[in-house]
């Protein structure tokens, strides 16, 4: 039987790519976002469910749970708002809800789920913005922050269970949304060492990394994916 794993913002660029590869490695893959504009074929279930209204959400994950054993969780879902911190009007509930709390309930529902499979890997996509700063993503990167913590404190309790919990950390991605500020994005390539912002499909193979079984011995890890952009302990 293939390995079933949760896939939140399953619609966006980035899980799109994680999706597809995931699938295309065997991994069972059940989608969450807010709504599936294209067919998904990589998925093979898509949920749609607002992850910032906790019932719902709740009820949502016991209902994938029921269906059988997960092996996998990759919290990918996140909204940003970028702009000087005193200047924002606050949606400082919308950043803190989809950036962190979202993915704290998803691992309290689905990870006794991975026990009783006998093990089980999280990941959890955070930003190298959680580990230097950035201007103009103060309230962003305190709430990816809180889950780079999340996961190092989770990876100690669980580890006893084969339960593996792991931060993949991006720097800059190319996606459609991240079009519309090409300047900026071109800017930041020039000063890459590797000389490129990254591709979804970079961020889906450390995530693929984190799930299979190469990682096997690994967890409470951050896992850089910039290109060098972003050298942090």
């Amino acid at each position: 039987m293939s390995r079933r794993v949760i896939l939140t913002g399953a619609a966006g660029a980035i899980g799109a790519a994680i999706a597809q590869l995931l699938a295309d490695r065997g991994w069972q893959v059940i989608g969450v976002d807010l709504a599936f504009p294209d067919a998904s074929p990589a998925l093979a279930e898509r949920v749609a469910q607002d992850i910032t209204d906790a019932p719902g959400y709740h009820a949502a994950l016991e209902r994938i749970v029921a269906g059988g054993p997960i092996h996998g969780l990759v919290n990918c879902a996140g909204v940003a708002q970028v702009g000087r911190f005193l200047q924002l009007e606050p949606r400082w509930d919308l950043l803190v809800a989809v950036n962190l709390t979202a993915a704290i309930q998803a691992c309290h529902v689905v990870v006794p789920s991975m026990i009783e499979a006998g093990g089980g890997s999280v990941v959890n996509i955070i930003s190298d913005s959680a580990r230097a700063g950035a201007a103009g993503e103060a309230v962003y990167s305190a709430a990816k922050g809180g889950l780079a913590a999340f996961t190092r404190s989770l990876a100690q309790e669980v580890g006893r269970f084969g339960v593996r919990v792991n931060n993949v950390s991006p720097g800059p991605v190319r996606t459609p949304m991240s079009a519309a500020h090409g300047d900026v994005m071109d800017k930041l390539a020039a000063k890459t060492p590797m000389k490129r912002v990254a591709e979804a499909v970079d961020i889906a193979g450390a995530v693929a990394f984190f799930l299979g079984d190469d990682s096997a011995f690994v967890t409470g890890q951050t896992l850089s994916v910039s290109g060098g952009l972003t050298m942090v302990g």
